[in-house]
This record gives structure tokens, C-alpha cells and sequence, in this order.
């Protein structure tokens, strides 16, 4: 057994230890989530991408078949999410949770998922996107901490693709540009502050880079964050940042995509992307979010070969930014129309995938709740692009093969949840 499937199997061991020493009154919650959809554009192409994100073609995709094992401990504030109001609860706890997957949104840990044999030239594959222990203690207003594997807290939406699923099938440019998850711990403290100013949060972690178990250097990526939620809670602000130095070492690309960058000299090369989301709940039926990112990642000097794509290694410094609009309202208990419109520029082509421009996508859907747990959505995209590439149709990767300068996407999607 490899090094990598031992610290698989350990973990499982501890957790389920955990299981074992749990109260009655604190069993773990078991539940599943099955989510498939069908998508397609306008242009002759199959390929959906960058619209479709971890669907490249046009069809019917699983997209995910999953089972969640949770304990959540009691704490009036949670890494990664923020503080909530009510007293701080006077004795510590604890948490955990497991996340298996089986499907074809697979944005993999490097140094786990894409080891196991099991996966080996599949386009299913089989996952563990989530494994933590988490926990409270009573310092301060509240103190909550998680450490293992777990979805990133940068940007609106997080995931892999989204977890829990958010109200759009396909996703923004800004969510294509982010980390999807990381290895490592995490603490946020609540802030003791009047309830009349709202309710404050610091957050604070220590990861293995962006979507890595392993890291192809010894230096640690930094996450960091500031909330705050109105004193009625319909109003939230979250400034949300990670940096770290990301340079590929010895030709492991696969540890920084899409973002690869090498120094001959063996420079640290610096990457940091930071998210505002500013989101206000008008009424129960009425709520809209606002987010904001800018990223960085510094320039090696090593260029990529002729097997390589132009482009597929950074060599200035290279920056992205862009600013996504949500609109919902729910207008039946049933019934929710979602409106996402999206401006965002890659400044120097730093994606691996994508060519350098800037990119508008306008989409529109409907959520139905057929019944409790069940979710069907149809969804309408539209993607517009100014610059030298053509991002839409032909090949992935489309930033070098693609056809097409704009892109029609229309999308049905079923999700459903329910608890065993």
C-alpha cells in the first residue's frame, strides 16, 4: 500500500473512532446527494467548456452521486462560513466529516484522488473531496477551528463544484479562476462586539497550497478572512484572501494548475487571489450578492516546450479580476428565478486553458422544487469574449483550438437530497 492510501486508510480509522464515541444524543447525520444534467451550445462543437466548467461536452452528465457523513458541533461560529447570533455556547466540542463522490465533477486533490488506481482513464471518477475533524472552544465570543481536507472558503461560490449546490448549474469566470479546496487547519474567532454593530469574525489558515495533499515546495499558502453580518443578519459582508508562494518544482505542473509558473534559479513565485462578496436580503423572497476578486500570480523565467501549448507556462507577472451580480428571487415556496451577470478580465492570459481578454456572460434559470429534497432547473447561458483567442467550440483546450468568439449554453439539471 502507498504512502498516499495509508494516510487514506488512517483517516478513516480515526473517524471512525469518532463514530464510536459519540453520544446518542450526537450521532452523525448520513446523507446523500445525487445531481445529473443535461447541457449543450449553439455551435457545431461539443465542447462546453469554460461555461460548462468540469463538463467539457455537450450531454448528459453525472454529475455526482454522494454520501456525507457529518457531526456538526454546537458553536455560534464556523470556519470558512462566519458567525451567527445567540450566546457563545460555555463547553467545548467537536465535529466531523466525509465526503465520498462518484461522478464526473472531479476537481481532484493532487496526491490523493489522482493516485488511486481505480480512476485511472476514467471520466467518473471516484473522490474524497472532504475529510475533517472539526470543533468549538469557549475563548473569547467563540472559537471554532478544522483541520484535514475541505472546500475552499475564497469567493462566492465553493466547492466541487459547489457544496452545498448553489442556484446555478454552470458557474462564473471567477469560480473557473479560484481554488476549488485545500489540506490543512483553520480557526476563525468570533469578535466581542455590540450586537447593535453587528457580528465580527477573523479568520486564519495554514494550507498546502491550491487543491494539493502534497506540496512540491516547503512553503505553506496563508488563508485569511474578515466578516461581518448585519445585527437583523440579512446583511453580509465577507473580505476573503489566500497567498502563498505556488512555483511548479521539477516539473509537477499538475500541483499549480491552471496556473504554472517556474524559475530556473529556483525563485519563490508568489500567488494571491482575493474575494469581496457584499450580499443583502431585501425580504424573505428577495435577495441579491455582489462579488469582487483580483488575483496575481508572479512570472517565472522558464518557457514550455514545443509539446506544451503557448501560454501553458507563466513568464511575467499576470493578473485577473472581475465582478460577478446575483439576483433571486423566490417568489413561491417552490419557485425561485436566479440572474447572474458577469464582467472579468484575464489581464496576461495567466489560465491555462483560457486566452487573455475579457469575458461577459449574462445567465437566467428557474429552480422548481418538485417536492421536498427534489430540484429541477433549466438554465440559459449566453458568453460574449473580446481579445485575440476564440475561448468557445472546437478542442479543449479551447485557448488554442477554439472557434468561437460568443456561446449559447442551455442546461436542465436535477438534484436529489435526502437524509438516510
Amino acid at each position: 500500500m502507498n504512502q498516499h492510501l495509508t494516510r487514506l486508510v488512517i483517516s478513516f480509522l480515526l473517524l471512525g473512532s469518532a463514530f464510536s464515541m459519540c453520544q446518542a444524543s450526537a450521532w452523525p447525520t448520513v446523507q446523500s446527494r445525487i445531481q445529473f444534467g443535461a447541457i449543450a451550445n449553439d455551435s457545431p462543437s461539443e465542447n462546453v467548456f469554460p461555461s460548462g466548467f468540469l463538463n467539457f461536452d455537450e450531454g448528459i452528465n453525472l454529475n455526482r452521486a454522494e454520501l456525507i457523513v457529518e457531526k456538526s458541533p454546537k458553536s455560534n461560529i464556523k470556519p470558512r462560513i462566519g458567525p451567527f447570533p445567540g450566546p457563545a455556547p460555555a463547553e467545548s466540542d467537536w465535529g466531523f466529516e466525509v465526503d465520498l463522490r462518484y461522478g464526473e465533477d472531479a476537481a481532484i486533490t493532487f496526491g490523493l484522488d489522482d493516485e488511486l488506481s481505480i480512476n485511472e482513464d476514467k471520466e467518473r471518477l471516484f473522490l474524497m473531496p472532504q475529510w475533517f475533524l472539526n470543533g468549538y472552544l469557549p475563548l473569547a465570543d467563540g472559537f471554532s477551528w478544522i483541520a484535514g481536507s475541505w472546500f475552499t472558503s475564497l469567493g462566492y461560490e465553493i466547492g466541487a463544484p459547489v457544496d452545498p449546490p448553489t442556484s446555478f448549474y454552470t458557474h462564473s469566470y471567477a469560480f473557473v479562476y479560484q481554488p476549488v479546496k485545500h489540506v490543512g487547519v483553520m480557526g476563525a474567532l468570533k469578535l466581542p462586539v455590540a450586537d447593535e454593530h453587528g457580528l465580527w469574525s477573523l479568520g486564519l489558515g495554514l494550507v498546502q497550497g491550491w487543491n494539493n495533499l502534497q506540496d512540491n515546495n516547503d512553503d505553506k499558502t496563508v488563508l485569511f478572512d474578515l466578516r461581518w453580518r448585519s445585527a437583523d443578519f440579512r446583511t453580509w459582508l465577507d473580505i476573503e484572501n489566500i497567498i502563498g508562494y505556488e512555483q511548479s518544482e521539477d516539473g509537477l505542473t499538475e500541483q499549480t494548475r491552471p496556473f504554472n509558473a517556474v524559475s530556473r534559479e529556483g525563485e519563490k513565485l508568489l500567488r494571491r487571489m482575493h474575494s469581496v462578496l457584499l450580499s443583502h436580503r431585501f425580504e424573505r423572497i428577495h435577495r441579491v450578492a455582489l462579488n469582487l476578486v483580483y488575483g496575481f500570480q508572479e512570472g517565472g523565467d522558464l518557457v514550455a516546450d514545443s509539446n506544451n501549448p503557448p501560454g501553458f507556462l507563466i513568464t511575467r507577472d499576470s493578473r485577473w479580476y472581475g465582478a460577478n451580480l446575483n439576483w433571486y428571487l423566490q417568489w413561491r415556496e417552490d419557485r425561485q428565478i436566479g440572474l447572474r451577470m458577469e464582467w472579468f478580465k484575464d489581464a496576461d492570459g495567466a489560465h491555462a486553458l483560457l486566452p487573455a481578454g475579457i469575458y461577459r456572460s449574462l445567465t437566467a434559470n428557474l429552480s422548481w422544487w418538485a417536492k421536498d429534497g427534489l430540484r429541477i432547473r433549466p438554465e440559459l447561458r449566453y458568453d460574449h469574449y473580446s481579445g485575440s483567442g476564440a475561448p468557445f467550440g472546437g478542442r479543449v483546450p479551447t485557448a488554442f483550438f477554439g472557434e468561437e468568439t460568443h456561446q449559447w449554453v442551455v442546461s436542465l439539471d436535477v438534484t436529489w437530497s435526502y437524509r438516510l
